[in-house]
């Protein structure tokens, strides 16, 4: 389990996105965020689904990350992202405390709005993203790894829709993930089907605005040594994520949030906590 608490943080990609993310930024705008991710539990999710507490006698992780997205519009239909964190975890247990910190895997992302219907008001795009290492993964078990190893391929359909004259908006992508054999383990974890469905408002209240997420992974079981190892190895977590913005100015906004595991295999429990710093912009303004 030590080796699953980065992606305890996130889970999804999505987890970083703001409101405005799902329609195209245009040539030369770009938008930018930076968010702060809390986690603390003493429980996980078995393969079973139970929620128990750690195998390990005594056991708590504590997992911290501070992640930068930065999305930037080539041309009007077309936009790059890149997604970096750094993580800060721990995994203490009557046997000892262990602590990580470091660059965990980017991810790199280019979308291209496939088309436009209502007057622009309904977005369908097409990602692709590919997430790699950039540090070295440790093969000793004792070591909590701030990434794991491999590199990730996936493709989403993704579509939004505004609500006007109703400040508000929804959101659905779903997604496949192929992931590739860690060449150090030889292990190769199950490709994963993933999904997201929101809804939002913006300036519901002032400045205040707000939106609810529920977003899943739902696993394939891996192998090792190209031995394929069951449903106990299916990694599965679906979370329902309220989350409160306030627009500090026009193309600033401030994110409060909180991720509540609703089920899961294999995946550690406990509701990670999100504060975001979001800002949009022009390269020629």
């Amino acid at each position: 389990m030590r080796r699953a608490l980065s992606a305890a943080l996130v889970g999804l990609l999505a987890a970083a996105v703001p409101a405005s993310g799902q329609w195209p930024a245009g040539a030369g705008n770009f938008w930018g965020k930076v968010s702060f991710f809390h986690h603390q539990t003493t429980e996980q999710f078995r393969a079973d689904g139970e929620k128990k507490p750690f195998i390990n006698t005594g056991a708590e992780s504590i997992s911290q990350a501070i992640f930068l997205d930065l999305n930037v519009g080539v041309t009007d239909r077309l936009d790059l992202w890149l997604q970096a964190p750094y993580y800060d975890l721990e995994f203490n247990d009557a046997a000892g405390d262990r602590k990580s910190t470091g660059i965990g895997d980017v991810r790199l992302s280019a979308r291209y709005n496939l088309f436009q219907l209502r007057e622009g008001s309904l977005p369908v795009s097409a990602r692709f993203t590919t997430k790699f290492p950039v540090n070295e993964f440790p093969i000793d078990a004792e070591i909590v790894p701030v990434g794991e190893g491999q590199f990730d391929f996936e493709a989403w359909l993704e579509g939004g829709l505004s609500l006007w004259p109703l400040p508000a908006y929804s959101v659905v992508w779903v997604g496949y993930r192929w992931r590739l054999e860690n060449s150090k383990t030889t292990r190769k974890p199950g490709n994963e089907l993933v999904f997201l469905a929101e809804l939002g408002g913006t300036e519901l209240v002032g400045g205040l605005g707000g939106k609810v997420v529920l977003d899943g992974i739902f696993g394939e079981p891996g192998a090792i040594q190209g031995v394929q190892l069951g449903s106990v190895d299916e990694r599965e977590i679906l979370y329902l994520a309220p989350t409160l913005f306030y627009s500090l100015t026009p193309s600033t906004l401030l994110e409060v949030g909180v991720r509540i595991p609703l089920q899961g295999k294999n995946y550690p429990a406990g509701a990670p906590m999100q504060i975001g710093l979001f800002r949009r912009g022009s390269f020629w303004n």
